[in-house]
């Protein structure tokens, strides 16, 4: 994980992937501000496109699309490709709350707002 773009914290909470229709619960490992590491038990082809859900509390999830880049025995690497504000707002949030460097993750935020425009 170290020579990564933007930082990955440490998040495990319970998510869900959709994969054409079926839906297949998991946990995730680790995420960042443009992907997330999910531990799964089903095999998941690579460069799908999934619709993803993590559900961080009770009362709040976030949901994106993304696609599947990298397949290990124990998960899958998820690259995120759509994301609402709203939910980009709540995943800078998770990572800036799982960080050791606040600052670092306004910079990520700063390089992810560029590629809006």
């Amino acid at each position: 994980m170290n020579n990564r773009n933007f930082t990955r914290v440490y998040y495990s909470v319970g998510a869900s992937i959709s994969i054409d229709g079926d839906v297949l619960i998991c946990n995730t490992d680790n995420l960042s501000l443009r992907g997330m590491y999910l531990k799964i038990g089903h095999e998941v082809p690579l460069n799908i496109p999934v619709s993803v859900t993590v559900y961080n509390s009770n009362q709040t999830s976030l949901k994106f699309n993304g696609r599947v880049v990298r397949i290990e025995e124990s998960g899958v690497g998820i690259l995120i490709d759509g994301l609402s504000a709203v939910a980009f707002a709540k995943l800078r949030d998770i990572v800036a709350d799982n960080s050791n460097n606040r600052g670092e993750i306004i910079q990520e935020t700063y390089k992810m707002l560029q590629c809006i425009y």
